[in-house]
C-alpha cells in the first residue's frame, strides 16, 4: 500500500508535534509516530492518528473522528490507550495518543506461529484479563455530568490490543465505538461492523449491540490465544458469518484444556447476549481463578515475550507496515490472483428431450435453472465438451429448486401424498406456519399457485431455507432492485461467476462489490421477503412433506416463526385480505375453546396468544380485545392475535 500524496512526510510539523514515520494504515485512518516539541505533554514520543482523505470526504467522516475523540477522552484506565490531545491543521484533524512501544497482539500471535511456540495458557489468560479490565472501564465511562455513556467498543480484535515491551496490555481504537448518548453512524459498512472474525452474532444479524457484544469478542480472542488458530473459519466470508451467527464454537470445545475453563469461556461465547457472562468484570473475575502465577510474574513474562517479538519485527520491517487484520480473505486472494472480467465467455449447450438444444451463457443458464426452464435431468455441454446432467454439475446443481435435491423428488415425490395440505386462499399459510412451529416439525412446505412455486424448509418448527422459481426473487435481481448493485456490477459478477463455482455471494464479496456482513444481511432480508410474500397469495396450495431435510447448498436463516407469522398477518391486514372476515364479525365476541388441540401447549404459545386465552375465558367482544391489545400506533395487534388463534382453533367466534 503506497503512501497517500497528502500524507505528512517525516519531519513535517503537525501543530506542536513532528512526524517521525508512519507506522500503520487501516481502512479508516493512518497512524504516525511523532515527537512532542514542547512540554505540554512532556518530552515524549506520541502517536498521531489521521483520518484517510477518502473517509474525511464522506459526509459523516469528521463527525466520527470528533466522536472518537470525545469517547476516548472520557476513558482513563491503565489498560486503555490514553488520548493526550487533538489538533487541527488546515482543516485536517489529528488525534494524539500515548505511544506504546512493542507490538499488537496480532503480530505477537503470528510471531509465535512462525517460531513454532504455543502461547502459554497463563499468559493467554493474563492478556485476556487485562483486556477485560480495559473493557469494563469503557463500559463504565461517564460524561461530564457523571451520567453513564453506555459505550460499546464494537471492534475488539488482536490488532487493537497493544502490548508494550514493559508488559502493558492496552486496548485502543474507538473509531467505531458507540455511545447511547450520542451515537454517530460509522462511515462504510465494513468499518461499521468491526473485523470479521471477532463479530458477535448480533452484529452479524444486524441486531442491537451492548457490552455483551464486547464480552463475546473478548471470548473469541481468549479462545484463539488458547487454540493458536482462528475460532471461526470457513471456505468463504459468508460461511464464517454463518458460523458466528450460530456461535459454533465446537473447535474450541474440542481443545485439550480443563473442562471448567472451557465452560467459562463458552459462557462468554453464548449465542444470545443475555446468556453470556454479565460483564467484562465478571468474566475477568472468573478467569482469575485459573491463574497460578502472580500478576507481576506474568507481566514480566509478557514483557520478555514482546521484547523478543518486537526485535524480530524491527529487523524485518523494511517497508511501511500494512494492518493486515483489516484485509479480508478475498483481499489476499485478489492480491495473488487478480480477477479480470475480460475472459472468454463459455457456451453452455443444454439438451432437453422435449425442447431440443439451446445455448446459454452461464448467467442465462442460472436463471433458466432457477425458474424451472431447465431441469435436473437435462444435460449440459460446455464449449462442445462431453454432456453432463445438470444435477451432477456442482456449479449448476446449486441453482436447482431445493426439492429436486432431496429424497422426496428422487423417490417420485409427485406420487407421494403430503402429510398436511393447506389452502392458501383463506389464511391457510398462517395455520401452516403456526402449527408447524408448535409441533416443532422438520420438513418441506411446497407452495404452488399457477406457475409460481416456493419451497420452504423448516427445522424444529423454524423456517430455514426458501427457494423460489420467480426470476425477480433471485439474489442478483433483489440487490439491483434495492440499489445495492448497479446493473453493470451485477453483469460483471455474473461474467466471472464460474470462477467462484457458481456462488454469487462469494463472487460479489470476492470482487469487492458488497461487504460480507452487508451481503449476509441482504440475503437474510431477501429470503425473508420471499417467505412473507406467501402471506399475500389469494389462492394456491401448501403441501407439507414431513422429515425432508434441506439441501446442503441452502443458506440457513433460523427465523423466528412467530415473528414471521405476525409480520405476515400484518401484511395481509394492510392489503385488505382479512377485511371481509372481521367485517362479518365486527359485533361478535371471541371465547377460548374448552379443549385445546392436542399439539397446543399453552406455555409454548407466544405471549400475545397466552394473553388472549386469559382474556377470553368468558366471551369478550372483538372491539374490547382490539382496545386491550393496542399499543401506541400499532392498533392491529388484537386483530393479529385473534386471527392466529382462530387458525389454530384455540378460540372461536361467539
Amino acid at each position: 500500500m503506497t503512501t497517500s500524496p497528502s500524507s505528512p512526510a517525516p519531519g513535517t510539523r503537525i501543530g506542536r508535534y513532528e512526524v517521525i514515520d508512519r507506522i500503520a494504515v487501516g481502512g479508516m485512518a493512518e497512524v504516525f509516530r511523532a515527537r512532542a516539541l514542547d512540554s505540554e505533554v512532556g518530552e515524549r514520543v506520541v502517536v498521531l492518528k489521521r483520518m484517510l482523505p477518502s473517509v474525511a470526504a464522506e459526509s459523516d467522516g469528521p463527525a466520527m473522528f470528533a466522536e472518537e475523540a470525545r469517547l476516548g477522552a472520557r476513558v482513563r484506565h491503565p489498560n486503555v490507550v490514553k488520548l493526550l490531545d487533538h489538533v487541527d491543521v488546515g482543516g485536517q484533524p489529528f488525534l494524539v495518543f500515548e505511544y506504546v512501544p512493542g507490538c499488537d497482539l496480532w503480530r505477537l500471535s503470528r510471531w509465535l506461529i512462525r517460531q513454532g511456540e504455543p502461547m502459554d495458557v497463563q499468559i493467554a489468560l493474563h492478556i485476556t484479563r487485562q483486556l477485560l479490565g480495559g473493557l469494563q472501564a469503557v463500559h463504565d465511562a461517564t460524561d461530564e455530568r457523571g451520567q453513564p455513556m453506555g459505550i460499546v467498543h464494537q471492534d475488539v480484535s488482536p490488532s487493537n490490543l497493544l502490548l508494550s515491551i514493559h508488559g502493558d496490555v492496552k486496548l485502543g481504537d474507538f473509531g467505531i465505538a458507540r455511545s447511547k448518548l450520542r451515537a454517530v453512524a460509522p462511515t462504510g459498512s465494513a468499518r461499521a461492523k468491526g473485523k470479521l472474525g471477532y463479530l458477535a452474532p448480533e452484529q452479524v444479524t444486524g441486531g442491537a449491540t451492548s457490552p455483551q457484544t464486547d464480552v463475546f469478542a473478548a471470548g473469541v480472542l481468549c479462545a484463539e490465544l488458547l487454540m493458536g488458530r482462528p475460532l471461526f473459519s470457513g471456505g468463504s466470508e459468508l460461511a464464517i458469518l454463518l458460523t458466528i451467527r450460530d456461535a459454533n464454537i465446537r473447535p474450541f470445545l474440542e481443545q485439550p484444556l480443563p473442562e471448567d475453563l472451557k465452560q467459562v469461556i463458552a459462557r462468554a461465547l453464548a449465542r444470545q447476549p443475555e446468556e453470556r457472562l454479565p460483564s467484562a468484570r465478571s468474566f475477568a473475575n472468573v478467569l482469575g481463578r485459573f491463574l497460578h502465577r502472580s500478576g507481576a510474574e506474568l507481566r514480566g513474562e509478557l514483557a520478555h515475550l514482546v521484547q523478543r517479538a518486537s526485535g524480530i519485527e524491527v529487523e524485518t520491517q523494511l517497508t511501511p507496515p500494512v494492518d493486515l487484520d483489516d484485509l479480508t480473505t478475498a483481499d489476499l486472494q485478489r492480491s495473488a490472483t487478480p480477477i479480470t472480467t475480460d475472459i472468454p465467455q463459455q457456451v453452455y449447450t443444454v439438451r432437453a428431450s422435449t425442447r431440443g438444444d439451446h445455448c446459454y451463457s452461464f448467467a442465462e443458464l442460472v436463471e433458466a435453472i432457477t425458474t424451472g426452464r431447465v431441469g435436473p435431468e437435462d444435460s449440459v455441454s460446455i464449449d462442445g465438451g462431453a454432456p453432463e446432467l445438470i444435477r451432477e454439475h456442482p456449479a449448476l446443481a446449486r441453482y436447482l429448486p431445493m426439492s429436486t435435491q432431496t429424497p422426496i423428488t428422487q423417490d417420485a415425490r409427485v406420487a407421494q401424498e403430503p402429510d398436511i395440505r393447506r389452502n392458501l386462499g383463506a389464511s391457510g399459510i398462517v395455520a401452516a406456519f403456526a402449527e408447524t412451529a408448535l409441533r416443532r416439525e422438520t420438513g418441506l412446505w411446497l407452495c404452488q399457485h399457477g406457475g409460481v412455486r416456493k419451497e420452504v424448509y423448516v427445522e424444529e418448527g423454524k423456517p430455514q431455507y426458501v427457494g423460489s422459481n420467480v426470476a425477480s426473487e433471485m439474489l442478483g435481481e433483489f440487490l439491483v432492485a434495492r440499489g445495492v448493485l448497479s446493473r453493470g456490477e451485477l453483469d460483471m459478477a455474473l461474467a466471472v461467476l464460474p470462477r467462484f463455482e457458481g456462488r454469487l455471494g462469494d463472487t460479489l464479496v470476492g470482487l469487492g462489490l458488497v461487504e460480507p456482513v452487508d451481503l449476509f444481511q441482504h440475503i437474510a432480508t431477501q429470503v425473508r421477503e420471499k417467505l412473507l410474500d406467501l402471506f399475500l397469495w389469494k389462492a394456491g396450495t401448501a403441501e407439507f412433506y414431513r422429515g425432508v431435510m434441506p439441501p446442503p447448498s441452502g443458506f440457513p436463516l433460523d427465523l423466528d416463526p412467530w415473528q414471521i407469522v405476525d409480520e405476515g398477518i400484518e401484511r395481509r391486514l394492510k392489503a385488505g385480505l382479512e377485511e371481509a372476515r372481521f367485517a362479518q364479525h365486527v359485533a361478535s365476541s371471541v371465547q377460548r375453546v374448552r379443549q385445546l388441540p392436542s399439539f397446543v401447549r399453552e406455555g409454548e404459545l407466544p405471549a400475545e396468544l397466552r394473553a388472549l386465552l386469559t382474556l377470553t375465558q368468558a366471551p369478550m367482544p372483538l372491539a374490547d380485545i382490539v382496545d386491550a391489545f393496542e399499543r401506541g400506533d400499532d392498533f392491529r395487534r388484537g386483530y393479529r392475535a385473534v386471527l392466529v388463534a382462530l387458525q389454530l382453533e384455540i378460540v372461536r367466534w361467539v
